[in-house]
């Protein structure tokens, strides 16, 4: 693909910091794709037990992601939080192969959330005071593009493994380890790589960081992510359709537009800005939830439905959008509401409230699934964003957008 205008302006940074993402996504999305069938089939587990498990694992890691991003603006050590999260995660996450319960599933799944939330601001604020202004957003959106294609990396090695191998869910897991130890190496060559120097800032009061127009973008984007299940309920349900083998190569295929969809969010971000590429991703979210309202009435899962695999595949690679189109942008949103200084802290503060709403997001979907319907559970996940995509343009102000160099 060839480079575009935004993406030849980034910085070093931001390709030394996607590279880490990249192989940290080929070991983490070995194990994702099976983890619903470890639970669910191997450990017996319950719909609404696997959401509360992800839900769980995701609030208590987003509750360090505020800390860690606070106490690296006060110290200056960005890149020591960097690193130290990618270890603990790569640590812990094979060990799920040895896992013999849902509490020990859930243990080893906080653990790595632990980890995600030690590195994730610290390494979004090195990533914004290492780029112009006008090239954030396309630094975000690479980012992500590059986590994503580690994403299809993964997934890929997963079917390998059990196509040639005849690895079973746990080995698969296991053999994650190998990717985990070049993500370690990986992430101090990177952090020395990026020399951005980003000295110790006077602690700032929380109420003064999170500034009011930030505050308003925050209340919006938790709306967003109470209409956002965990992605584990997609994999669920396709998997309760579908052979297990044909998971991980959704799960890929779903990457591989998340991975293009980010790219092309540069461009597109630079054209219209941030705000409006987000609406378009949460459009995106809207339409293709509604999609998966229709799927499951019309093929229930007490209905193995090998002729509806178009279908599924389909809606799985629609969903990439959402992401793709809002994941950078959200962040430049949130990069242009964030005061000098406070960085860390307003990244922590997104990734902290969006966090804490996967809990009930995750919860409730899983409740309402085996409630009522997953009819039910995507429909109303689908009009939540609609809801935040009209506050977002009725109620939360913009801002001057930087220009151009």
């Amino acid at each position: 693909m060839a480079a575009t205008a935004p993406t030849r302006r980034l910085p070093a940074a931001a390709w030394w910091l996607g590279a880490v993402s990249f192989v940290n996504d080929a070991a983490s999305e070995m194990v994702l794709p099976l983890l619903p069938a470890l639970l669910t089939g191997t450990l017996g587990a319950s719909a609404a037990t696997l959401g509360g498990i992800e839900g769980t694992a995701t609030a208590v890691g987003s509750v360090l992601k505020l800390w860690g991003g606070r106490v690296a603006d006060r110290t200056g050590r960005h890149g020591a939080f960097v690193i130290g999260g990618y270890a603990l995660s790569n640590l812990l996450r094979p060990l799920l192969a040895l896992a013999s319960s849902p509490a020990a599933v859930l243990a080893l799944r906080v653990g790595d959330r632990l980890g995600k939330g030690l590195r994730t601001a610290p390494r979004d604020a090195l990533l914004t005071e290492a780029t112009p202004p006008a090239a954030r957003l396309a630094a975000f959106a690479v980012h992500r593009a590059l986590d994503h294609a580690g994403t299809i990396a993964g997934a890929g090695l997963a079917v390998l493994l059990m196509t040639t191998l005849g690895a079973g869910p746990a080995e698969v897991v296991a053999w994650s380890a190998v990717p985990g130890v070049c993500v370690v190496v990986l992430a101090v060559l990177a952090v020395r790589a990026t020399r951005v120097d980003v000295p110790a800032a006077p602690r700032v009061p929380l109420t003064l960081a999170v500034t009011a127009p930030l505050r308003r973008l925050l209340v919006v984007l938790t709306v967003s992510r109470l209409g956002f299940a965990s992605e584990m309920f997609l994999l669920l349900f396709a998997g309760q359709r579908l052979p297990l083998w044909a998971v991980p190569i959704l799960w890929a295929a779903l990457h591989v537009v998340k991975s293009l969809a980010s790219f092309g969010s540069a461009p597109l971000g630079h054209l219209l800005g941030p705000r409006t590429t987000v609406l378009w991703g949460w459009g995106a979210h809207a339409a293709v939830f509604g999609g998966f309202a229709l799927a499951c009435h019309r093929w229930p899962a007490a209905e193995p439905a090998p002729a509806a695999a178009a279908a599924i595949a389909g809606l799985f690679c629609a969903w990439g959008l959402y992401s793709g189109l809002s994941e950078g942008a959200e962040k430049a949103l949130v990069a242009e509401r964030a005061g000098e200084g406070a960085r860390g802290t307003a990244f922590g503060s997104y990734h902290l409230v969006t966090g804490l709403a996967s809990l009930p997001a995750s919860w409730g979907f899983g409740l309402v699934w085996e409630a009522a319907s997953p009819t039910v559970a995507f429909a109303g996940g689908a009009a939540l964003a609609v809801v935040a995509g009209v506050g977002l343009v009725a109620w939360v102000p913009t801002v001057e957008r930087a220009s151009p160099p």
